[in-house]
């Protein structure tokens, strides 16, 4: 993602700044059929690539939508990785594809959970990297790739200044706990959330980073227990 990022801000530098000013929620896929199809083209008679489950959490491509058929979408998603773990490679990208519009709902558009049903909290300290086992992008001090081996999302920021240490959310006055290997994708995130419900889904979202190393994070917590973080990026 880090070189990825560099090669945008280069071509779209001033694309990157303006959303990093105004940016869209992430979206939830909404079917009546409980999932959807994924299409290689703008239309019913594309390819099939994957099926989406409902309540699903996904981007709009924003930078090529990439169709002259409004009705259809051209969507960011993860494929089968319910927590966006992503393997080491040169190049880490979501996948794209197209969904009918009628397929998708805006997060920021769904109810309110009621007051005290629904909560995150993070316990956060000072960032010592003595504390961790990091490896760098193109053996920079600066961008760490991993941390403790889980791919580092925030790599343009450079090291964190501050680190979650701890995660939990309640739901219905059940403690939920989260484990340490999905916070150090995001460490720095702050203690800050909008929440949404959708039926028994429950949605924590936070904008995590800033300008070219910004990042959607969207907590969503199923049938009492969390069945997905999503972590992504519309540039």
């Amino acid at each position: 993602m880090f070189l990825r990022k560099i090669y945008l801000f280069i071509f779209f530098g001033f694309i990157c700044l303006s959303t990093s000013i105004s940016k869209a929620q992430p979206y939830i896929i909404s079917s009546k059929e409980g999932y959807t199809h994924v299409r290689t083209g703008a239309g019913a008679k594309s390819k099939i690539i994957t099926k989406l489950k409902e309540n699903t959490i996904i981007l709009l491509d924003e930078i090529d939508e990439g169709s002259e058929n409004e009705d259809w979408k051209k969507i960011l998603f993860y494929n089968e990785r319910p927590f966006s773990i992503l393997e080491e490679t040169d190049h880490i990208e979501m996948e794209t594809g197209f969904i009918h519009k009628s397929q998708m709902k805006e997060l920021n558009a769904l109810k309110k959970p009621n007051s005290g049903v629904f909560s995150m909290d993070f316990e956060i300290k000072a960032f010592r990297k003595q504390d961790y086992r990091l490896t760098y992008h193109e053996e920079s001090s600066y961008a760490p790739k991993t941390i403790n081996g889980f791919h580092y999302y925030l790599a343009d920021c450079g090291l964190p200044k501050t680190a979650v240490i701890k995660a939990t959310a309640t739901l219905n006055g059940q403690k939920l706990h989260i484990p340490q290997k999905y916070i150090l994708g995001v460490i720095s995130a702050q203690n800050s959330f909008e929440y949404y419900r959708n039926g028994n889904h429950y949605f924590a979202y936070q904008g995590v980073g800033d300008g070219s190393c910004f990042n959607y994070v969207v907590w969503v917590f199923s049938d009492g227990k969390l069945s997905q973080r999503f972590v992504g990026w519309e540039y």
